[in-house]
């Protein structure tokens, strides 16, 4: 009974400090997507590709990423409200990755997007970026 009791604590209080982790990778995460929609609207294209993962870099050219982010602005407008749907957080031996997904309202019509970022200590690079959008097509 003793031991059951024990394991119990010790497994409960594990899953309180993955949570408390967690929740603070997940505000960095809306922080970094707050900046990088700062970045979008004012077109600094060049500096979010920089900024993001090598993984990213070396899957994406930077004149595509450019082309896209580029297609989004012009068709969407700007950035308005934000809306986080849902998340994952992977902690792994081989680094850590949180997925974010966002209803998103522009300017020119409505976009759910998905972020996916790399964690290297306190820092959020860009691994992914996914928009599903309507006007994307349409306009």
């Amino acid at each position: 009974m003793h031991r059951r009791l024990c394991v119990s604590v010790c497994l409960s209080a594990s899953l309180f400090i993955v949570a408390c982790g967690a929740q603070k990778d997940l505000a960095a995460a809306d922080t970094a997507v707050a900046r990088f929609h700062q970045q979008l609207d004012s077109q600094d294209y060049v500096t979010l590709y920089g900024q993001a993962d090598q993984k990213f870099r070396d899957a994406t050219k930077q004149d595509d990423f450019v082309a896209l982010m580029t297609a989004v602005h012009k068709k969407l407008g700007r950035v308005g409200n934000v809306a986080r749907k849902g998340f994952f957080v992977n902690y792994n031996t081989s680094g850590s990755q949180i997925r974010v997904n966002y209803a998103t309202k522009f300017g020119e019509g409505d976009a759910e997007e998905q972020f996916v970022w790399s964690k290297n200590g306190d820092n959020l690079a860009l691994l992914g970026y996914h928009i599903n959008s309507n006007a994307l097509i349409v306009k």
